[in-house]
């Protein structure tokens, strides 16, 4: 009898990961195709001006929507290993979630819902505000993605002795009784339609669980049935208020424009980087290979590079090794890009003499901070 329910457990979970591939084509084709049609319609010749703004909109839409799908994909690999670094420090749950909150109502997410926001002061956590916020919002996603329009979505938190505890509350489609055991496993997620509207890999929940047990917290879901919406509740311990200064770090603006030394070896990457730092400012040098890299750090003497790591010859490592040992180029601020974020990869970054490690893609506000960082002496490592 137990090889047999062994066996059952076996083929459904090899049933979900079947789903969960064809669910990842789906998820990644459609946004490839917006981006694919967008890039042509540029370049037609009858363009209208209106009409190639919005096909710009439309790719970085798109494109941000990719990265979010690659980075849920890698945190769930790296929370399930242990391998999340998490930058612990105190936050006051109240404005994390307030904020939150805030964003989605400037991105027009709330505007056929109605929300509520309620926050009791002085819920004060000792957490990674970048992962604090991945939780609140794949949890607030979750309530947007099963609730139909017009629907009431509520979001608590309140202080219950040494802890803070963080309900979502939503009046959507419900869990089936069957199924709420299993919304935090990897792969599981309501029924799936062939319109696929409601759309997702069914990874979220999965990643939330593992960030919250990061934190030292729980999370469990509660639903009457279908139909009759969910709640999903955290408790995270409770830690006290210490205020603390706060480095105060020069502007962009308020500082020199330090030159740069872009080396990447991807043409389309290294031109679109390029073109951003000097819209902003920068004089950039760029270089394709690690040898001319090298080169061009020692001719142009640069103020700070930006390296990327698998680079065709020598690799980012050694162009940092061999630039730390070069009296003529030692003093130049590097900065590491890298598509690996585990711990085992800042450490050899900034073992091989790096300053900084940047994770692709790198938006241009992390990049500029990363410079600006770098250049005032930060500590180094930039956490995504």
């Amino acid at each position: 009898m137990r090889e047999i329910e062994e066996r059952k457990m076996a083929e459904r979970q090899s049933h979900a990961k079947d789903e969960f591939l064809a669910m990842l084509g789906h998820e990644l084709r459609n946004p490839l195709s917006a981006i694919s049609s967008a890039a042509s319609l540029i370049g037609l010749p009858g363009a209208s001006g209106e009409a190639v703004a919005r096909a710009k909109q439309i790719i970085q839409r798109q494109s941000h929507h990719l990265g979010r799908i690659v980075d849920d994909l890698l945190d769930l690999s790296r929370a399930m290993s242990g391998k999340i670094l998490l930058n612990r420090v105190p936050l006051d749950v109240a404005s994390l979630l307030s904020t939150c909150m805030e964003t989605y109502r400037t991105t027009g997410r709330t505007a056929d819902y109605h929300i509520r926001l309620a926050a009791q002061p002085g819920g004060w956590v000792n957490g990674d505000a970048t992962r604090l916020e991945q939780i609140f919002s794949n949890l607030l996603d979750n309530a947007f993605k099963y609730t139909p329009p017009g629907g009431h979505i509520q979001v608590e938190a309140e202080v219950d002795d040494d802890e803070v505890v963080i309900a979502v509350h939503d009046s959507g489609v419900g869990i089936a009784p069957e199924l709420l055991p299993h919304v935090f496993d990897v792969f599981v997620q309501g029924t799936s339609t062939l319109d696929r509207a409601q759309g997702g890999l069914g990874i979220g929940l999965a990643l939330v669980r593992r960030l919250v047990e990061l934190h030292g917290g729980s999370v469990y879901a509660e639903s009457a049935g279908p139909g009759e919406g969910s709640t999903f509740t955290l408790r995270l311990p409770r830690t006290e208020h210490r205020t603390e200064k706060k480095a105060t770090m020069m502007e962009h603006s308020e500082q020199a424009k330090p030159t740069v030394l872009l080396i990447e070896d991807n043409e389309d990457g290294r031109e679109m980087m390029a073109m951003m730092l000097n819209c902003y400012g920068y004089q950039v040098h760029h270089a394709a290979d690690g040898v001319q890299g090298l080169q061009t750090a020692a001719s142009e003497h640069p103020d700070i590079a930006l390296v990327d790591i698998g680079l065709p010859g020598i690799d980012g490592y050694e162009v940092a090794r061999r630039m730390r040992a070069d009296p003529d180029t030692h003093h130049i601020k590097l900065i590491a890009l890298t598509g690996y974020g585990l711990a085992e990869d800042q450490r050899r970054v900034l073992d091989a003499g790096f300053d900084l490690h940047l994770v692709k893609p790198v938006d241009v506000e992390h990049l500029l901070q990363a410079i600006g960082n770098c250049t005032a002496g930060a500590p180094a490592y930039v956490k995504q």
